[in-house]
C-alpha cells in the first residue's frame, strides 16, 4: 500500500484540512460478512516528548514502535488514537502496510519538539485493518484558547463489513464544555446510527467513575443506551442509541468502567445498538509511554 498526502473536501460543519494516509476511495464496497466480531483499540497516545510529562517521556519513534507491538498483539479491526503527532502515525502506517489504511488529523500546530519532526502537526487519528477508507469528514466541536480545534474525526471503513469510525479529543480544561462538546457530537452521530454501523472511540475527558456529576450526566446521557456509571452502580440514566464497550451487563466479564487514567475513565470506544449486538466488553490495559491505558474492546456488529 502506498502512502499518500491529501486534503479533505470538508462539508458545512467541518473545518481545516486532514491528511489522507493510504487509499482513499469514493465509496466502501459492499460488506463481505453479515456480522463480524469487531476487535477496537482506543488510544490516548499522550505523544508529549519533552514536555515534562513523566509518563509520556517517550520519543515519536519508540511511542509508534510501541503502539505497532500493540496492534499486532491485539489485532483490532480498528484503532482510534488521540494526542497524536503525525509523524508517528506515519511511522505506525508505515509498519502495518499493506494491510492497513490510516486517517490523520490536525487539531494543533505545536511550536516545540514534541514531534521530533519537520512537520509539527499533532491531533487524532483512525486506523483501520483495511485497504479501503472513505468519505473522511472532521467536524468542529470547539476551539480552546490556545488554539487546538476540538474536533469528531470520522471515516468510512470496510473491514468485512461497512463501519463509519470516528475518534474524538474533548477538553481537559472544564467539565461544562466537554459535556457541550459531548453534546454536539452525539448529535452528529445519531444522523447515521439507523442505516450505518458506527464506532466512536475517544477520550471525552469525562469520569463515568464519578457519580453524582451533572456535567457527565449531560455530556453522556445521550450517547449510553440504558442505565451506565461506576460500574454495576450504574448511577447515570442512558437515552442514547450506543453501548460503550466496559460498561455492566448481565453476564459480562464483572469488571466494568475501569480506569483509563488513574481512579478516573475517561476513554471510551462506543457502538450503535441499531447494528450491534449487546455481547461487548472491555479491557482497560497499561502502558508505560502514556498517562493513559489502552482501552480494547470487542462487540459483534451486523448488517
Amino acid at each position: 500500500m502506498s502512502i499518500r498526502s491529501g486534503s479533505l473536501r470538508l462539508r458545512a460543519l467541518v473545518i481545516g484540512v486532514a491528511v489522507v494516509l493510504g487509499v482513499a476511495l469514493v465509496s466502501p464496497p459492499a460488506a463481505s460478512a453479515a456480522s463480524l466480531r469487531l476487535r477496537i483499540l482506543d488510544f490516548n497516545a499522550c505523544d508529549q516528548f519533552g514536555r515534562g510529562n513523566a509518563a509520556c517521556d517517550a520519543t515519536p519513534t519508540q511511542r509508534a514502535s510501541a503502539i505497532v507491538q500493540s496492534i499486532n498483539s491485539y489485532a483490532p479491526h480498528l484503532v482510534t488514537l488521540q494526542e497524536v503527532c503525525r509523524s508517528t502515525v506515519d511511522m505506525i502506517a508505515a509498519s502495518l502496510r499493506p494491510s492497513w489504511t490510516a486517517q490523520f488529523f490536525s487539531t494543533f500546530t505545536t511550536n516545540d519538539s514534541r514531534c521530533q519532526s519537520v512537520d509539527h502537526t499533532w491531533g487524532i487519528a483512525v486506523l483501520a485493518r483495511s485497504t479501503v477508507l472513505s468519505n473522511p469528514q472532521a467536524h468542529k466541536l470547539g476551539v480552546e484558547t490556545s488554539g487546538e480545534q476540538r474536533t469528531l474525526l470520522c471515516v468510512d471503513v470496510a473491514v468485512g463489513l461497512a463501519v463509519r469510525t470516528c475518534t474524538t479529543h474533548l477538553t481537559a480544561g472544564s467539565d461544562a464544555n466537554a459535556a457541550a462538546q459531548a453534546t454536539t457530537a452525539v448529535n452528529l452521530v445519531n444522523q447515521w446510527v439507523a442505516d450505518n454501523a458506527v464506532v466512536v472511540g475517544g477520550d471525552f475527558n469525562l469520569n463515568v467513575r464519578a457519580c453524582g456529576n451533572t456535567n457527565v450526566s449531560n455530556g453522556l446521557r445521550s450517547w449510553y443506551a440504558g442505565r451506565f456509571g461506576a460500574g454495576v452502580t450504574r448511577c447515570y440514566t442512558g437515552i442514547g442509541s450506543m453501548y460503550e464497550v466496559d460498561q455492566y451487563r448481565a453476564g459480562g466479564d464483572g469488571v466494568y468502567d475501569e480506569s483509563t487514567l488513574g481512579s478516573a475513565k475517561i476513554d471510551f470506544i462506543f457502538g450503535n445498538r441499531q447494528r450491534m449486538n449487546a455481547d461487548y466488553s472491555g479491557d482497560a490495559t497499561s502502558s508505560g509511554l502514556s498517562d493513559h491505558d489502552p482501552l480494547r474492546g470487542a462487540i459483534t456488529a451486523h448488517d
